[in-house]
C-alpha cells in the first residue's frame, strides 16, 4: 500500500514538474521574463480570511440595506441580522 502512494505521488509530481517546465520554456522562447513564483503560505491564509471577513461584512451590510429598504413599521419582510 505504501508502494502504491509513493509510486502516485512520484508520478503525478512529475507531470507537475512538466507542466511548469513547458511553461516556462514558452515563456523563454518568445523572450518574456521568467518570474519565480513567491508563495508565502502564512500571507496566502490571512488574505484567505481578511477575504472571508470581507465577504461576511459585507453580507451583512446587504441584509441591513434589504431590511431598510423593506421597513413599513412592522417586522414584516425584514431578514435576521447576524
Amino acid at each position: 500500500m505504501e508502494t502504491v502512494l509513493i509510486f502516485t505521488v512520484c508520478t503525478l509530481l512529475n507531470v507537475v514538474c512538466f507542466l511548469i517546465g513547458a511553461k516556462v520554456g514558452q515563456k523563454v522562447v518568445k523572450g518574456e521574463p521568467v518570474e519565480l513564483p513567491l508563495v508565502n503560505p502564512i500571507k496566502a491564509y490571512r488574505e484567505a480570511q481578511d477575504k472571508k471577513q470581507a465577504d461576511k461584512e459585507a453580507e451583512k451590510l446587504e441584509t441591513l440595506m434589504h431590511n431598510i429598504e423593506r421597513y413599513d413599521g412592522t417586522s414584516a419582510g425584514q431578514k435576521d441580522v447576524n
